[in-house]
């Protein structure tokens, strides 16, 4: 089995959380570990986890700064737990940088990537789930017409 094979399964419905653009990122980091992960089953080495990881990086923060104000303009109520909560990802994910430039191996490359998978799904999965229903409760408030009513003939 191949590396990248683990990952071609990863991406499940019940990760879609309500928001179309938050969900098109979520998909999208689901798509960038696949491909780096294909490429490292392609023998591409530390240059190709690299230039993921610098993407990643710089993706995952615009989308905690797209998610964080999304959860303003719904007045999540747990949104300063959920920065927090970001905040340590972000830290997290940084600290993996060190390990790609004075690693050697594709062992060590492959880990990296599998650690970001796995903290990739646990956030979503977890600290993201925490704001669907509401997330879903907010939209239902706005709607001039529940779709309850819409289904009436």
């Amino acid at each position: 089995m191949e590396f990248g094979d683990q990952f071609k399964a990863s991406w499940k419905d019940s990760f879609i959380v309500g928001d179309s653009e938050i969900d098109a990122q979520h998909r999208a980091f689901f798509d960038e570990i696949m491909a780096v992960a294909q490429a490292l089953d392609r023998g591409e080495g530390r240059e190709a986890v690299i230039a993921f990881y610098r993407v990643f990086y710089g993706a995952l923060r615009v989308h905690f700064r797209d998610e964080e104000a999304m959860l303003a303009r719904v007045a999540f109520p747990d949104i300063e737990e959920h920065h927090a909560e970001h905040q340590a990802l972000l830290a997290s994910v940084a600290a993996v940088e060190g390990m790609l430039l004075t690693g050697e191996g594709v062992d060590q490359w492959r880990f990296v990537v599998k650690r970001l998978f796995v903290a990739l799904v646990e956030h979503i999965a977890g600290t993201d789930m925490r704001y669907k229903a509401h997330l879903r409760d907010f939209r239902r408030k706005l709607s001039p017409c529940p779709e309850r009513l819409r289904r009436i003939p």
